[in-house]
């Protein structure tokens, strides 16, 4: 059946708007740049912030999970648009979709469980508010280049699994905990603590689904669908 004027214009726009979002585009490319770089600065101003803190500690620093998602995004977003090219695409793919969901976790649950805290203003906002839409954007804009398998998408769960052991322990040890739903005297004791990580689980786990199948349905068919079955993934 001959393709009709409206199907060939339907084409042309999508190819229009794939060459302007594509991952090799500056349009794409520069600001990914300047938003890893904004984001990298945040976190450095408000470590040089905190230097002058009698009690300051830099392990304490780098234990919360905002600083250590948005030094992830950040380094993540200059990479991609500094070197867009091909090779590794599938594990740069995974590790782009891992960080939408990390980064909509510190947006959701600042939002939600946590106030300003002790941030700059101005750094606040860039790691809670910006650098989360910032990153769902980015997805749901450019076109993924590969699909991700939906178990690869659950092992997305291993680094918040991993920081919450490194945080519960650490903080059993030295009494510090970086948030307090982690402190069992602020949450109700240890059972209001496993009711918290339960729930955040569970969520965390529908948002890597949901993430994964947003960039699924948009890529294209002719390209390489899936995730090779003997390649690992960080």
């Amino acid at each position: 059946m001959p393709r009709t004027d409206s199907s060939r214009g339907f084409r042309w726009k999508r190819e229009v708007y794939d060459s302007m979002l594509s991952s090799r585009a500056w349009p794409v490319r520069l600001p990914r740049i300047l938003l890893g770089a904004l984001a990298l600065i945040a976190v450095g101003r408000q470590f040089v912030a905190d230097l002058a803190l009698p009690d300051f500690s830099p392990v304490n620093f780098f234990s919360y999970f905002t600083i250590l998602s948005n030094i992830a995004a950040g380094a993540l977003l200059i990479r991609l648009g500094a070197a867009p090219g091909r090779d590794g695409r599938a594990v740069l793919e995974w590790l782009r979709g891992g960080m939408t969901v990390y980064m909509a976790t510190t947006g959701t649950v600042f939002a939600l469980l946590l106030d300003g805290g002790d941030s700059l203003p101005w750094v606040n906002t860039v790691m809670h508010h910006v650098m989360p839409v910032v990153m769902f954007v980015d997805w749901l804009l450019v076109r993924p280049r590969v699909r991700i398998r939906y178990t690869s998408a659950f092992a997305w769960l291993t680094v918040p699994l991993v920081y919450v052991v490194y945080s519960l322990v650490r903080g059993a040890v030295t009494g510090w905990f970086p948030y307090p739903f982690l402190r069992p005297g602020t949450a109700g004791g240890v059972d209001g603590v496993a009711l918290y990580l339960v729930v955040m689980t569970i969520c965390i786990a529908l948002a890597a689904m949901l993430v994964a199948w947003l960039g699924n349905i948009r890529v294209r068919e002719r390209e390489p669908v899936e995730l090779p079955e003997g390649q690992s993934v960080p």
